[in-house]
């Protein structure tokens, strides 16, 4: 068994290090891989903004474009003609065109102002118009890069370029591009593009074309909302700003998922996750570590009182055995003195094979319950007696080790509802502790009295007495006090256990007290059997008795069995809840 010990503390040495790294490096990377895919997901839902905003501006940005080349071609500056035209179907994008000559001056305004057709004071007006705009196209051609362009000529277009910026408060865009005619000099062609239609018409197109679960906003050069209302990053993590495109620049967009709330409080949760993950699982391998040892210690210590008891049963097997063979040849070989000698030897055998006997019923009674196959052969009976057949089996060990039996058995008791062999095994085993480590005290009380709703069997010894420590595992399996143990006194660890279950089985209750140098009292608390009064039977209709023959005078009277005394019993108190589901 030391072997078996040494070795299984050998191998958990090795195998619970090994358990905790494995575990631990397992939390470790498992965090780690959930780390990972927690930045994955975010990444991939920025991905998705990334690309919806470039989409947007992608789309818009290739409408502008469309729009400024079929500008662009249309527009022409005929060779020879002294003045640029003054008419021009322009797309619905457009608010108006200027034309250049190659000194970059303006030579026309499409559309130019409406004449006024009354008085004077609206040619005044129209003057003024013209002449308003006018100073904002000089203002808006002033910083454009003309050098940067390729011109248009017949046979290929060129390149045109956009200017995106604020004037007078105003988002203003401006495409441009030099064209070059066959014959006669370069001029420059410049747009200013209705930045409202596209803000009011396109981009509602186009958002709900691309559709989506996230929400968008566009902002103009000083944060104007353009488009949508400007989005509140709750989290930056999800949320993505960049420039609208290359034509549009200077604007912003914004895009955060609609259910952001719920992504936030999702990230929130990992980030928790993440924080108690180690921690938490390093908690838990400790205390599942700690269960286990606690198991194994159990089982290791199960383990060893087993074999304790095997040892101790084995001893105690062993000593009757040895009397009952060494009176027996005796008595076979004849080697006795006088004639009562073989009576002598008979009794020492009968007693030896009876105490024999009754330890075997404790070790098959023990595992019977151990298995949970215990069963009772329940019926009303006399305790009383039931306690003298018991105590008379006892007297001669008792007397062996010289000690005296005190007894007190009431005889006016309820009859109790039991199993006999079952309560004299109670019995056995009771004055049998009390023998075996009370034999010092010289006496051990025997008691059986009326209580209250049952009866009560007290077991009194007047030996070194239980610690209080020790008074509540004196009744589990294969457990044998510290006194016992330093005393070397030979014992299954089984017997009180045994008592326990029986007396629970019954109904009743088992309890100890006991103080250091006093002894011990063994109580069991036994529930009556409850009165059975019977029930008034209904008379059922039919045919009547035959009447018997009318007895003649000399006929003696017979008893009836109504008249014979119906046996009752009185308990002190109401019957127990053991035993209201038995039926009498």
């Amino acid at each position: 068994m030391a072997r078996q010990g040494a070795r299984l503390s050998l191998i958990l040495a090795f195998v619970f290090p090994a358990i905790v790294c494995a575990t631990l490096a397992l939390s470790y990377y498992g965090y780690r891989y959930a780390k990972s895919a927690s930045e994955r997901s975010k990444a991939s839902l920025m991905e998705g903004n990334r690309q919806l905003a470039q989409s947007l501006a992608g789309v818009v940005q290739q409408r502008i474009d469309t729009a400024d080349f079929e500008l662009f071609k249309e527009v022409a500056w005929d060779d020879g003609a002294p003045e640029p035209p003054t008419s021009v179907a322009l797309p619905k994008v457009v608010e108006s065109v200027a034309v250049l000559d190659k000194d970059l001056r303006i030579r026309a305004i499409i559309p130019g102002p409406s004449m006024g057709a009354g008085t004077g004071g609206s040619g005044a007006g129209d003057a003024k118009k013209r002449a308003r705009e006018l100073e904002r196209w000089q203002n808006h051609v002033r910083g454009l890069d003309w050098k940067s362009l390729q011109p248009w000529t017949s046979a290929q277009p060129g390149n045109f370029r956009h200017l995106h910026q604020l004037f007078e408060g105003r988002s203003v865009l401006i495409a441009y591009a030099a064209k070059k005619p066959e014959a006669g000099d370069e001029y420059f062609v410049a747009a200013r593009m209705n930045l409202q239609l596209i803000a009011k018409e396109w981009l509602p197109e186009e958002i709900r074309e691309l559709g989506g679960d996230r929400k968008i906003a566009i902002l103009d050069e000083v944060a104007r909302p353009v488009f949508g209302q400007p989005v509140a990053p709750k989290d930056q993590r999800f949320f993505y700003e960049s420039s609208f495109g290359k034509t549009l620049y200077a604007w912003r967009i914004q895009t955060l998922p609609k259910n952001v709330d719920e992504l936030q409080a999702q990230a929130e949760t990992e980030r928790l996750l993440g924080v108690l993950l180690i921690p938490v699982s390093t908690l838990i391998i400790a205390v599942g570590l700690a269960v286990v040892l606690l198991t194994v210690a159990a089982e290791r210590r199960t383990s060893r009182l087993k074999s304790d008891f095997i040892a101790n049963v084995s001893h105690e097997l062993k000593t009757p055995l040895s009397l009952i063979r060494m009176f027996g040849e005796l008595l076979a070989t004849g080697k006795h003195k006088g004639h009562e000698s073989p009576k002598e030897y008979a009794e020492i055998i009968t007693r030896e094979a009876e105490r024999l006997s009754h330890l075997i019923d404790n070790v098959l009674d023990f595992a019977r319950i151990e298995r949970g196959k215990a069963s009772y052969d329940f019926a009303e009976g006399a305790l009383d007696d039931v306690i003298e057949r018991a105590l008379d089996v006892c007297r001669y060990r008792v007397e062996k080790e010289k000690m005296r039996l005190r007894t007190d058995i009431a005889h006016d008791l309820p009859p109790v509802r039991m199993d006999e062999n079952a309560m004299t095994l109670v019995v056995l085993n009771l004055v049998d502790n009390a023998v075996k480590y009370a034999a010092e005290g010289k006496e051990i009380e025997v008691r059986l009295c009326r209580t209250p709703g049952g009866v009560t069997l007290s077991v009194k010894d007047r030996g070194p007495g239980i610690p209080v420590d020790e008074q509540p595992r004196i009744f589990e399996r294969f457990y044998r006090a510290r006194t016992a143990r330093d005393r070397n006194v030979r014992g299954s660890g089984i017997g009180l256990a045994l008592v326990k279950h029986i007396v629970e089985a019954h109904g009743g209750r088992l309890a100890v007290e006991s103080a250091a140098g006093v002894g011990s009292t063994f109580t069991v608390a036994l529930p009556a059997a409850p009165v059975v009064v019977p029930s008034a039977s209904t008379e059922t209709p039919g045919p009547r008795p035959t009447p018997l023959p009318t007895p003649g005078p000399d006929a003696k009277p017979r008893p009836s069995q109504d008249d014979a005394p119906t046996p009752r019993v009185e308990l002190d108190g109401p019957a127990p809840a053991a035993w209201r589901q038995v039926k009498p």
